[in-house]
């Protein structure tokens, strides 16, 4: 039966006796006000041995947050718990659905809000485990997304822990009776129209009739598929070396690979990445794309805001590239720094030893834009105009790269391409101190060389 001190014995014997939460650990308490959140916050805030305080996101999306806000505010404030609340927005539910939506933004809030080495405790339960389980199968996941949620996993600056894991909604539900707690019920859990709600309703319901057991016999088994995974992953580890290099995949090793270890060192590279990885069937086109593409061609499969392209005989991964107003024209005063659209970083012009460019052949205010085609560039060292296209490809930059970086200009004249070249007509005589065009948070864009066969 549940209580905080068999709580704190089970997360002690869960890490092989050592604590998973060490004395003194700082918590950070996913405090929706409901049953489960509640039985959290009441039993570490009792054990008395842990830095505790609750953050409680309101998603805005029921008449009643507010309310649910102050219940909570005065639940923390009677345990005398550090309290906080964030208003978060969630967006993206037509292409996610609802549930994902809002967990999506109620994550995205936890990270920011999590302090360096504090632990988020989420009220995740054996009979969420259950539903997850049940859900994955009718998604069709592999060996990860049926291995369900992790008791500990690293989340931004410090952790995640779900606590209760091993214990019954129902054992935390007579407990909290016992103990006289208050809870609140969100009424859009009974809307059998989300899956969860659904799965917890009907299909949850009718195995607990036949097997009272359902959700211990099934959290047995996602921990066997949890070693599994881990098991997968070391594999993929072995496989990596030598194949990835620096975040990128050498092609040709990776299709000597047999399909299946194929497979999975590519969704063990997309997840170190920080991509969710792809569906089976996505997955088999990037496979296919990547591999059987020409070797002049460029091939792009995206996914949930990824893209995995081929160059070279490499492939990268890397988040969607924001869309860009190739016609924009950009106002920059040359004496502060500019922020660039589309997550591209920022501009400045600062003093430099090995810098070139002429500060007094400047204007105050000088303009960016990106390619349109055509234009010409004679860089500092050069004794000819060169095509900007031909530079580009001689500097090995990445070609889906080429046409966003940021061309400054003074007036119609070129002065530079990022803080990649300078022109001629604005270096600085010989001897003389000069200045360099500085491209903070530059993405990477030079290809890497081509693997070695």
């Amino acid at each position: 039966m549940f209580s905080p001190r068999e709580l704190q014995t089970r997360l002690q014997r869960s890490a092989g006796g050592t604590a998973l939460l060490p004395a003194d650990a700082a918590l950070c308490i996913a405090f929706s006000g409901g049953l489960d959140s509640t039985v959290l916050l009441h039993s570490f805030a009792r054990l008395g041995c842990y830095r505790v305080r609750a953050v409680h996101i309101d998603h805005g999306l029921h008449s009643d947050s507010a309310l649910w806000r102050e219940h909570c505010e005065r639940e923390a404030r009677a345990l005398q718990v550090e309290f906080s609340s964030l208003r978060v927005a969630v967006t993206g539910i037509d292409e996610l659905g609802l549930e994902a939506a809002a967990r999506d933004a109620r994550y995205n809030a936890f990270a920011n809000e999590l302090r360096p080495g504090e632990y988020l405790l989420v009220g995740h339960h054996a009979d969420d485990q259950l539903e997850t389980l049940l859900l994955a199968l009718m998604r069709g996941a592999g060996v990860l997304g049926l291995s369900g949620m992790q008791v500990y996993e690293p989340f931004a600056a410090g952790a995640l822990v779900r606590p209760l894991w091993d214990f019954t909604r129902a054992e935390l539900e007579a407990w909290a009776r016992a103990e006289g707690l208050r809870w609140l019920s969100d009424p859009s859990n009974d809307n059998l129209a989300l899956d969860r709600n659904f799965v917890r309703h009907r299909i949850v319901a009718a195995l607990r009739e036949r097997w009272p057991a359902a959700a211990q016999t099934a959290l047995r088994s996602t921990q066997h598929l949890q070693e599994a995974w881990r098991t997968l992953d070391q594999l993929a580890a072995l496989d990596a070396d030598g194949i990835i290099v620096e975040e990128c995949v050498d092609v040709a090793r990776l299709g000597a690979l047999n399909p299946e270890r194929r497979r999975n060192l590519l969704r063990y590279w997309i997840r170190r990445r920080g991509a969710r990885p792809p569906s089976t069937r996505k997955l088999a086109a990037i496979e296919h794309d990547m591999l059987a593409a020409s070797a002049d061609r460029v091939p792009c499969v995206a996914w949930d805001g990824w893209e995995i392209r081929r160059h070279r005989g490499w492939l990268y991964c890397e988040q969607h590239l924001p869309p860009l107003d190739a016609e924009q024209v950009i106002d920059w005063p040359s004496d502060a720094p500019l922020n660039l659209p589309a997550s591209l970083g920022t501009l400045r012009i600062a003093p430099a030893e090995s810098g070139r460019l002429d500060a007094a052949k400047l204007p105050a205010k000088l303009t960016v834009r990106f390619r349109a085609g055509g234009e010409t560039l004679q860089p500092a060292g050069h004794a000819f105009h060169h095509k900007l296209k031909k530079l580009l490809q001689a500097a090995d930059i990445l070609p889906w790269w080429r046409e966003r970086l940021p061309l400054i200009y003074a007036g119609k004249q070129l002065v530079a391409v990022g803080d990649l070249w300078i022109a001629a007509e604005f270096v600085t005589e010989p001897g003389e101190p000069g200045m360099t065009v500085a491209w903070d948070e530059r993405p990477t864009i030079v290809a890497r060389d081509r693997p070695r066969t």
